[in-house]
C-alpha cells in the first residue's frame, strides 16, 4: 500500500494518464504518466478521464442559500395585434409565453396550467 500525502490547503495527488499534455490554469505543463499535487477545483470535469485523482476526493458541499428567491410571475391575455380573435399570453416582463396564436379561452387555460 502506498501512501499518499494530503496538504494543507485541501490540495490532492493526481496522476495524468494517456497521451498528450495538459496545461493548468496557472500555466504548469503535465506530462503524461506524471504527478503533481492540486486542488479539485483546478481540474476541469472534461478532463477527469485522463487526470485521475490517487487520493481520495473530498466530499462535495451544495452550494446552499440562506433565503430562497421566490417569485410569483403574474400572466395576462394580450390582445395580438388588431384581430379579435387571437391572443398571447404574457408574463411580468411582458415576454410572450406561447409559440403560436390563441383563442381567448385557450389563453386562458394556459393562464390556469401555468399558476
Amino acid at each position: 500500500m502506498e501512501r499518499t500525502k494530503k496538504t494543507e490547503d485541501g490540495k490532492i495527488k493526481w496522476v495524468k494518464q494517456g497521451g498528450g499534455s495538459f496545461r493548468m490554469a496557472s500555466g504548469k505543463i503535465i506530462k503524461p504518466g506524471q504527478t503533481f499535487f492540486a486542488h479539485p477545483n483546478d481540474i476541469p470535469e472534461g478532463f477527469r478521464d485522463t487526470i485521475v485523482p490517487l487520493d481520495k476526493l473530498p466530499p462535495e458541499i451544495p452550494e446552499t442559500s440562506d433565503t430562497i428567491d421566490v417569485v410569483k410571475t403574474e400572466y395576462k391575455v394580450q390582445q395580438r395585434g388588431e384581430s379579435n380573435l387571437w391572443y398571447d399570453v404574457v408574463d411580468g416582463e411582458g415576454k410572450v409565453i406561447n409559440e403560436k396564436a390563441l383563442k381567448r379561452t385557450a389563453a386562458l387555460e394556459l393562464i390556469k396550467a401555468l399558476e
